[in-house]
């Protein structure tokens, strides 16, 4: 008898345990770091300039980099790739899964394009080394907590381009400037503003920001090249012979530093050699107009694009620019669970 009112309690105590279980560990449980990325554009290939919409055959793969302390990236809580497929509806988290603390802590939260080529993060600040051919762009730190999650307040990065997209359309006047210049040989950025182009860019990683006058001080002898697309990785542009049409084309781009005031005369300075331009490249001064307009561009020119127009002429080469805001709807949408 004894016997069996000892095990009748024993089940009793097995019984209160097993639903404790169930119910203790709800505030400790694991939610883990999810991000929704929408209206973000980007093209095929990772290092290409940011257009068109995310797909599966056109996914955005970003740096993410979450921290415990906000303006502090030294030590990080996560940082990694996250893949994102869709424009909007698929929540993704890293590859190997990120949770928060249990504790409901706050997060901080930011976002750097393209994933590789990131050197360490210092406090508050990461570097990119690029070569024209990469988009460089950052999303500010946003902050987040389990809790928060949970109850469905999500934070939204939004992505911002840091660089200066110039895309280069050559067309010949008429057939003695083709009979004059012949192919189109070399183009390169020699000059942004009077300065020499930079070759790297120091981004603020809370604020999402490159401040022209100081984050882009590594500076080029020898000039940014300029990069044609392809169907695999792009190839610079000194590797190429284009034929010039009166009818004109675009033929190649770089992603440069911007300049923090234009002023719409030699904003930009290119050096461009053709078949029988001899051994020295032309200078010729780009000067930035407004859309639609004669009118000089004096804004800054961070996160534009400006399509180039280069007008060779029997006598000589003529460049003008007007500006093309990048096709975006707003940054990206950031989900996190």
């Amino acid at each position: 008898m004894k016997k069996s009112l000892f095990s009748l309690l024993a089940v009793i105590v097995m019984a209160g345990c097993t639903q404790s279980d169930v119910m203790e560990p709800v505030p400790n449980e694991n939610v883990e770091i999810k991000l929704i990325s929408s209206a973000i554009a980007a093209e095929t290939m990772t290092r290409a300039p940011y257009e068109g919409t995310i797909t599966a055959d056109n996914t955005l793969a970003a740096r993410v980099l979450v921290s415990e302390t906000s303006g502090s990236y030294t030590t990080t809580y996560a940082n990694d790739k996250m893949v994102f497929t869709d424009n909007g509806s698929t929540a993704v988290g890293f590859a190997t899964a990120k949770y928060y603390p249990v504790d409901n802590s706050t997060l901080h939260i930011c976002g750097l394009y393209p994933f590789e080529g990131w050197g360490n993060p210092a406090n508050d600040e990461c570097k990119f080394t690029f070569n024209g051919s990469q988009d460089v762009m950052a999303a500010p730190e946003k902050s987040s907590t389990k809790n928060d999650s949970k109850d469905g307040n999500y934070p939204q990065l939004e992505f911002k381009h840091l660089l200066t997209q110039l895309v280069i359309k050559a067309v010949a006047e008429d057939e003695a400037a083709i009979a004059k210049w012949g192919k189109l040989t070399d183009i390169t950025l020699t000059k942004v503003g009077k300065n020499n182009p930079s070759g790297a860019v120091t981004v603020s990683l809370s604020a999402g920001t490159a401040d022209e006058s100081s984050a882009f001080a590594t500076l080029l002898d020898n000039g940014m090249s300029f990069w044609v697309r392809g169907a695999g990785t792009e190839t610079a542009f000194a590797s190429q012979a284009k034929e010039l049409t009166t009818g004109g084309e675009e033929v190649a781009y770089s992603m440069v530093a911007p300049l923090k005031n234009a002023t719409g005369t030699a904003d930009y300075t290119l050096a461009v050699k053709t078949e029988h331009s001899g051994t020295t490249p032309v200078t010729v001064p780009v000067n930035l107009k407004t859309t639609g307009s004669s009118a000089d561009y004096t804004a800054s020119t961070q996160g534009k694009k400006f399509v180039v127009l280069l007008t060779f002429k029997a006598t000589e080469i003529k460049a003008t620019a007007t500006v093309k805001d990048w096709e975006e709807d707003g940054g990206s949408s950031e989900e996190i669970q």
